[in-house]
């Protein structure tokens, strides 16, 4: 798929669809036929952060790009959506899909969601991609530590700044965020997309939950060294060179502690490596997902 192609023109062939899961509307883009492949996009976002992959990896799979809980055209909840409730929402839509297993990948929060998924429900994830993915506690060294945290006090900076003076432009500023060289992959199209799903209560809400300051509460859902060591699930460990939310020290302890994980690391590219290099995105989750199949006895 060409990268400067549309949103429009890159979804060609796929199909949107809105799955009653528990009483909530979920809206989902799919396309393919194969093993179930499920993508999840971050905090904020919605399901067109993988305009660029849905087609491409729709030849070797069945893909389902998800507005997760609360997020895009995805009815929300009462109340901030807690990690069970991201999980059992992930799984009802599963259920309602008749997927038993399934690869997972996710981006940021997407990451963090399949990763819980993954460690309580291990009978229902087949592979795990954690992209950039949300909610580490590491100790990876001063420095990699300060740098993380500066990246993850600007996105907080510049989502206040929309919140409190709602505008396209605040929205490019906030969006500007997620790539290495915005001038080059933060396209009109794509700042015109979020700013119209911006309109809606539930988005702001979600954006408002994406990056609100960390409490004891949600501490205890972090992804900590013990938990990853837990992971039993055959993982892919993708982080980039740019990404601002965590350093590419993060990503390879992680790597490092989940038992028998990989790590790939993705160059010149910022949070959003699946919109930034989509080609190469696309074959490294080929490449892993196709990776012993017959071993695996995978369809």
């Amino acid at each position: 798929m060409l990268k400067d192609a549309s949103i429009c023109v890159s979804l060609l062939g796929t199909e949107t669809r809105f799955v009653d899961v528990d009483g909530v509307r979920t809206r989902t883009i799919q396309a393919g036929e194969g093993p179930d492949l499920i993508l999840m996009h971050g905090g904020g976002g919605h399901a067109e952060a993988f305009a660029r992959n849905v087609t491409a990896l729709s030849r070797h799979f069945r893909v389902h790009a998800l507005d997760l809980l609360g997020h895009g055209l995805t009815s929300g909840c009462e109340v901030a959506p807690k990690r069970k409730d991201y999980v059992s929402h992930l799984l009802g839509y599963m259920d309602q899909e008749g997927i038993d297993r399934a690869h997972l990948a996710g981006e940021s929060l997407g990451g963090w969601i399949a990763a819980w998924t993954a460690l309580e429900h291990p009978d229902r994830v087949d592979r795990l991609i954690y992209v950039c993915g949300a909610r580490l506690t590491l100790e990876v060294g001063a420095d990699a530590e300060a740098r993380t945290a500066a990246g993850r006090a600007e996105l907080a900076r510049v989502t206040r700044q929309f919140l409190a003076d709602p505008s396209p432009a605040n929205v490019r500023e906030r969006m500007a965020w997620l790539f290495h060289h915005p001038d080059r992959d933060l396209t009109d199209e794509l700042v015109a997309l979020r700013w119209a799903l911006y309109q809606s209560e539930e988005s702001r809400s979600a954006l408002t939950n994406a990056t609100a300051p960390p409490s004891a509460a949600t501490a205890e859902d972090n992804l900590t060294a013990e938990r990853l060591t837990s992971l039993t699930r055959p993982t892919l460990v993708l982080w980039t060179s740019h990404n601002p939310s965590a350093t590419v020290e993060f990503g390879r302890r992680a790597a490092e502690l989940i038992p028998g994980a990989e790590f790939a690391l993705m160059e010149d590219c910022g949070h959003w490596p699946q919109w930034e290099r989509p080609e190469e995105f696309n074959q490294i989750l080929t490449n892993y997902l196709q990776g012993d199949r017959e071993s695996r006895g995978q369809r």
